[in-house]
């Protein structure tokens, strides 16, 4: 047996999970909705499907991670508990061949869903527009693959350093609040826990391009800037309002230019990369290390 072989068995294994094609399902749901409502919009019907994959990346900014997550949480701590890790290790596999076949399968099961809702929402945008932007749409699912695949990484980081379901369960919960809600909400936002720690804490004088820099550790607004690299200019989101400077109109092309080169959409490259290789890196030594018995 070998990593494509696990990856393969685990596959087959996962897909059968009724949780994620409810989940699939309602991802599908989702984008015709939001497809069907776009036909009220106005402007070209061009524009109007670029505004619904704009929409549709909103969406999964929130909703993927909890997808990813589920998908993924298990995939080692399940084995684990259940004592089929010693099964997986007996045959002619090295760890490093299960932690790679897992990888691939649960990235595939997300990349499925991703799939099924762009086709999905490609379909009601070609019934009610007659239009296909085809940047746009094969641009956000790019970067929609990716972000993905980050939160991937993170529980499967996170499954392999779990010993019980109960842990992993209790890692994908902490890991959704710490990356994704408390960027979300306005009330618990991480930039004000920045912002009082400097300000009241430490006493010094307010600098939001800081609160924003830690703001920008989150894959969820990596991915919010990554979106705007393809976008067209005046359909781009301005995530850091704070950082702009008051000459500059929000919504223009210059926005993005007049902020600090580690606030800027390009940088949002930086922040996936770090969070769709760092964690496996964690993940694979501590699984090469876990005792297993």
């Amino acid at each position: 047996m070998s990593t494509v072989t696990v990856a393969k068995k685990d596959f087959k294994a996962a897909r059968r999970s009724k949780l994620l094609w409810a989940a699939a399902v309602l991802l599908g749901l989702i984008a015709a909705f939001v497809g069907y409502v776009s036909g009220n919009a106005s402007g070209t019907d061009a524009e109007q499907v670029r505004s619904l994959f704009r929409a549709l990346t909103l969406i999964l900014g929130i909703l993927l991670p909890i997808v990813a997550l589920v998908a993924s949480y298990l995939a080692i701590a399940g084995e684990r508990e259940g004592g089929g890790i010693k099964f997986l290790l007996s045959l002619p596999n090295t760890r490093r061949d299960v932690f790679v076949g897992k990888l691939l399968s649960r990235n595939g099961i997300v990349a499925g869903g991703v799939g099924f809702m762009y086709v999905a929402a490609v379909s009601t945008a070609l019934t009610r527009h007659g239009a296909f932007p085809a940047g746009v749409v094969f641009g956000t699912l790019l970067v929609t693959l990716v972000y993905g695949s980050t939160f991937v990484s993170v529980a499967l980081a996170m499954s392999s350093a779990a010993a019980s379901r109960s842990r992993a369960i209790a890692g994908a919960f902490g890991t959704y609040f710490l990356l994704v809600i408390l960027y979300v909400f306005p009330v618990v936002q991480v930039s004000r826990i920045a912002r009082w720690v400097h300000t009241t804490v430490l006493g010094a004088d307010p600098n939001p391009d800081l609160y924003n820099a830690v703001q920008y550790t989150s894959p969820y607004l990596g991915y919010r800037k990554a979106v705007n690299l393809v976008l067209p200019a005046d359909m781009r989101q301005v995530v850091f309002i704070s950082s702009v400077p008051d000459e500059v109109s929000y919504g223009s092309a210059e926005a993005n230019e007049a902020l600090p080169l580690y606030l800027q959409d390009e940088f949002s490259v930086v922040v996936l990369a770090v969070w769709l290789v760092g964690p496996l890196l964690i993940g694979y030594l501590l699984f090469r290390r876990a005792d297993l018995e």
